[in-house]
C-alpha cells in the first residue's frame, strides 16, 4: 500500500534521481502521506473523544435518574401519591433502552418532582446538594446529545481535506509511474519490482484496514447479518472509477461485528442496510498503514 511502496522506491534512489520529475513526485507523495496520516488520526481520536463523553454522562445520568426514581417511588407509596407514583415508574432497564432525548426527559421528571417536594425528602436521601449534582449532569448531558452531530459536520471538512491529499498522491504516482517507463529495457530488475510495489497499491494487500460494530440504535444491541457495502470514491479517475464499481461488501456476524483486511487508500462511500432498518450512508477515509474504526447505529424502520 502507500507505506510499502514509499519505502520500496527510496531504496533505488540511485536509479530514480536520474529520472526526469522523479525525485520531485517522490518527496510530493511522501509528504501528502504522512499528512494523510496525521489528519486520519486526529479525525479518529476526535470522534472517539467526543462519543465516549456522551456515553460516561448518559450512564451517570441514567444511574442517578433511576435511584431518584426509586426514592420518589418510596416517598409516594408513604403519602399516597398515587400521580407522583406513576410519574416516576421506569427502571434503569427501561432508561437504557430509550432514546438519548428521552433519558433527559425522564431525568428532568424526576428532577422537578423532587423540587416540589423537597422539604419532605430529606429522610429519602435527596436534598439540595442533590439536586444541584443533578441538575449539572442534566445540564452538561443535553450539551453532549448535539455533540456527536456537529462533530461529523466539522468532520466533513476534514473529509473534504483527506479526499484532496489522496488525490495528490495519487497524482504524484502516476507521473512517477511515467517517468520509470524511462528505464523499463535498462534496469529490467528494478522496473518488475517497482510494478510489483505498484499492484500491492492497487490490491490494497496488507493489514487489518476497516472494523467495527453495528448496533440496534435505541438499546445497544448488536445486529447479526447487516451488510456493508465500501465503494471507493472515484475523485474522477478512470482508474480509481474501475475500483469503485466493485464495492467491497461484508455482513457482520453474530455479535454485530465485521472486519475488512484489505482496502486500497483513499475515500469511501459505505453504505450499510438490515431489513427492517433505515439505511444509513457514511463517507470514511482509510489511511494506509492505519486501521480506521466505523460503528454504526441504525434505527429501525
Amino acid at each position: 500500500m502507500y507505506l510499502t511502496f514509499r519505502d520500496f522506491q527510496v531504496t533505488y534512489n540511485a536509479i530514480t534521481d536520474a529520472l526526469p520529475n522523479y525525485s520531485s513526485s517522490s518527496a510530493i507523495f511522501a509528504d501528502t502521506i504522512l499528512q494523510i496520516q496525521n489528519i486520519a488520526e486526529l479525525q479518529k481520536l476526535s470522534k472517539k473523544g467526543v462519543t465516549e463523553n456522551k456515553k460516561q454522562l448518559r450512564e451517570t445520568l441514567i444511574v442517578m435518574t433511576a435511584d431518584y426514581a426509586r426514592k420518589l417511588t418510596a416517598f409516594a407509596k408513604f403519602t399516597n401519591n398515587t400521580i407522583l407514583e406513576q410519574e416516576v415508574k421506569f427502571s434503569e432497564g427501561k432508561l437504557r433502552q430509550v432514546p438519548d432525548t428521552a433519558v433527559k426527559d425522564y431525568a428532568q421528571i424526576v428532577y422537578d418532582s423532587a423540587q416540589t417536594n423537597l422539604a419532605e425528602l430529606k429522610p429519602y436521601g435527596i436534598e439540595a446538594g442533590n439536586q444541584t449534582q443533578l441538575l449539572a449532569i442534566i445540564n452538561s448531558y443535553n450539551d453532549s446529545i448535539g455533540k456527536p452531530g456537529v462533530s461529523r459536520t466539522e468532520g466533513s471538512q476534514t473529509t473534504r481535506q483527506l479526499k484532496s491529499l489522496f488525490k495528490t498522491a495519487d497524482s504524484a504516482l502516476v507521473t512517477m509511474d511515467v517517468a520509470v517507463e524511462i528505464v523499463r529495457l535498462s534496469q529490467p530488475a528494478f522496473y518488475d519490482s517497482y510494478k510489483d510495489a505498484r499492484k500491492i497499491i492497487e490490491r490494497g494487500i496488507g493489514s487489518l484496514a476497516v472494523k467495527g460494530f453495528v448496533t440496534e440504535a435505541s438499546t445497544g444491541e448488536p445486529i447479526k447479518g447487516a451488510t456493508l457495502s465500501f465503494a471507493l470514491d472515484s475523485n474522477g479517475d478512470s482508474n480509481s472509477a474501475i475500483l469503485a464499481m466493485s464495492a467491497v461488501v461484508k455482513k457482520t456476524a453474530i455479535k454485530g461485528g465485521y472486519n475488512i483486511k484489505s482496502l486500497p487508500a483513499g475515500m469511501y462511500n459505505v453504505t450499510i442496510k438490515k431489513t427492517g432498518y433505515v439505511d444509513q450512508m457514511v463517507k470514511i477515509a482509510v489511511a494506509d498503514g492505519d486501521l480506521t474504526e466505523l460503528n454504526i447505529s441504525l434505527s429501525k424502520n
